[in-house]
């Protein structure tokens, strides 16, 4: 079951469940449990208490009356009984209050048996008892067997008549009981009286003091003492504890629920409002209200606290939200801005493919992809003059805009060198490299390959400055890397000599050059590209356009990459050979029209 938010309830539903409420429902049930379970503790203290004076009372009634009895008449009386049923069977004894059994011990019943009683009876009105007798203990029967009975009334046990004992209320009887541990801390010694609750003669005290032993019976004085007054004192102790305790509890509980909506509820409903008008007024798209700061809580423990902290918030949220919009506005400004040096530096290199398509010896394709909006990579190729094409990759130390603006300076520079014609790769990049270390305040770098391809002939000159080896495949063959010789980075040093060499293109070799995005592309397991993985892409179809050659090799990083993210800019340029053009005498012999 979905539980209902706060905002979803009626009035009713909120007040029910408001603080104040629960907090005085939680502490009226507290008071409650606490109060009832005090009541009935003081209870069990008041009830022992009592049980414990009936006790002493009836003990004290009990040996007070042995002492004065006539022992005489005790004896007499309680061997003539014995001697009676002793002589009786087993059955005959079972026989106790019928009419034929209580004639066997009619003639006991005489003066001195009333004299006896009558003492018995001064000493129950006396001690406030509600019956005294004498009986004998037959503890191989667990029976207590009558004596002298000083209660004249229906429930008169004649002479001879016995009740069924428990044997332990018996030993208690003749030896006295065991005192536990919190009747010893009010000092109450063993003594002979124990609690009965029965149908026949109720809720009862009974004590026994020991007279004499009469053969195997022990004879003993008993007084018992009505412990109904025990109930009904703690019943009223009970009721009037209670309704002390509910009222008392509810007068502090409403005391407490005032000081707690002072202290705690309205200064929250203060907070809570003030944060509603807030995120109206946020929604509402204002601005420069006064909510905390407007609070009013001293309450001078943890909730002023809150509302102080809110108070700050409220001022570094709006300061926040001010500089959030400020700053909003210069990164759209920005991203414009960068849109536009995206397109610029995309115009910067060449982008129309085929961008010789009068020339046939030779198929040239370029792919530059930036990790950022701009990058520091880039590629050129170019026409010298009607036989030599330029070939240039560089990758410049920086990336973003920094590495943006050294790629667009050093391009130019290289362009303007490399377009003068009659000068080798490594003269080209010996005057660029004195050119950028002149004023290169921000000292940065570039690495370079520079080819120049004699169309004629098929003999390119080279330079690397610290750039990757290229991957080279002859006709008919595989790409394989062309560990040529390398020369430090441009811009790292003035006076620098770059070595050149030379690399003869048959018809249908190709010559793929990249920067180092391509094989330090970074999959999630932190695993690098690789050259191996870049010539195993190549040589799945050797004998594609320069086009496709890209897109395969393109879409096998991407597919090794996966969803981790770029960090490097990829730049790939890819040429093949035809070999040189034909001239107009070999088109006419072959048929083929004159261009």
């Amino acid at each position: 079951m979905k539980i209902q938010s706060v905002r979803e309830m009626t009035d009713s539903q909120r007040k029910r469940h408001s603080i104040g409420n629960r907090t005085f429902r939680g502490l009226l049930v507290f008071t409650l449990i606490l109060g009832t379970a005090a009541a009935l503790f003081g209870l069990y203290l008041y009830s022992r208490g009592v049980i414990r004076e009936y006790r002493n009372k009836t003990w004290i009634l009990a040996k007070t009356a042995a002492s004065v009895i006539d022992t005489n008449e005790v004896i007499k009386l309680s061997e003539e009984v014995i001697n009676i049923y002793d002589s009786l069977t087993p059955e005959e004894q079972l026989q106790t209050g019928t009419e034929p059994y209580r004639q066997r011990f009619a003639d006991v019943i005489d003066g001195d048996f009333n004299g006896l009683q009558d003492m018995i009876a001064i000493m129950q009105l006396r001690g406030e008892a509600v019956a005294g007798y004498v009986a004998a203990v037959d503890l191989e029967n667990d029976r207590l067997i009558y004596i002298c009975d000083s209660d004249i009334t229906a429930s008169f046990c004649p002479p001879g008549d016995w009740d069924e004992m428990v044997f332990d209320d018996l030993l208690t009887f003749l030896f006295g009981d065991d005192v536990d541990p919190i009747e010893k801390l009010y000092g109450t010694s063993s003594m002979p009286a124990v609690i009965t609750r029965t149908d026949q003669y109720g809720y009862r005290c009974t004590a026994g003091c020991y007279v004499m032993l009469v053969k195997q019976y022990p004879v003993l004085l008993f007084f018992d003492t009505d412990m109904g007054e025990v109930v009904r004192s703690g019943a009223i102790y009970l009721l009037q504890y209670v309704i002390l305790l509910t009222a008392v509890a509810v007068a502090v509980e409403l005391i407490f629920l005032r000081r707690i909506r002072k202290r705690v509820v309205n200064p929250i409903r203060q907070m809570t409002a003030a944060a509603h008008s807030y995120a109206i007024e946020r929604q509402s798209d204002k601005r420069g209200g006064r909510h905390f700061s407007d609070l009013d809580v001293s309450t001078g423990d943890e909730i002023e606290e809150l509302a102080l902290t809110m108070k700050d918030m409220e001022s570094d949220i709006t300061g926040y939200v001010t500089y959030l919009t400020t700053a909003a506005a210069e990164r759209q400004k920005i991203s414009t801005e960068m849109n536009i040096a995206r397109r610029i530096q995309a115009g910067m290199v060449p982008h129309d493919f085929p961008p010789f398509p009068d020339r046939t010896e030779f198929d040239i394709y370029a792919y530059m992809n930036p990790a950022r909006e701009v990058g520091g990579d880039f590629y050129d190729f170019f026409m010298i003059d009607d036989d030599h094409l330029a070939l240039a990759i560089a990758d410049v130390s920086g990336k973003g805009i920094p590495g943006a603006l050294f790629m667009m300076s050093s391009m130019i520079i290289l362009d303007n060198y490399a377009s003068l014609g009659g000068i080798s790769p490594g003269r080209i990049l010996e005057q660029m490299n004195n050119r950028i270390c002149r004023n290169n305040l921000a000292e940065m770098f570039v690495t370079i390959w520079l080819g120049i391809l004699e169309l004629s002939t098929g003999r390119m000159t080279a330079a690397n400055a610290g750039h990757e080896y290229p991957a080279v495949r002859r006709a008919g063959g595989k790409f394989e890397l062309f560990k040529d010789r390398h020369s430090f980075v441009v811009g790292g040093m003035k006076d620098m000599v770059y070595k050149e060499y030379e690399l003869t293109l048959a018809p249908g070799d190709i010559i793929f050059q990249y920067s180092d995005g391509v094989t330090e592309s970074t999959n999630v397991h932190d695993e690098l590209f690789g050259t191996d993985r870049m010539l195993e892409a190549l040589n799945r179809r050797p004998d594609d356009r320069p086009e496709g050659l890209v897109e395969t090799l393109n879409g096998s990083i991407d597919e090794f990459v996966g969803e981790a993210p770029q960090f490097d800019d990829i730049t790939m340029l890819c040429l093949v050979y035809h070999g040189p053009a034909e001239s107009t005498e070999e088109q006419t012999e072959k048929g083929e029209p004159v261009q």
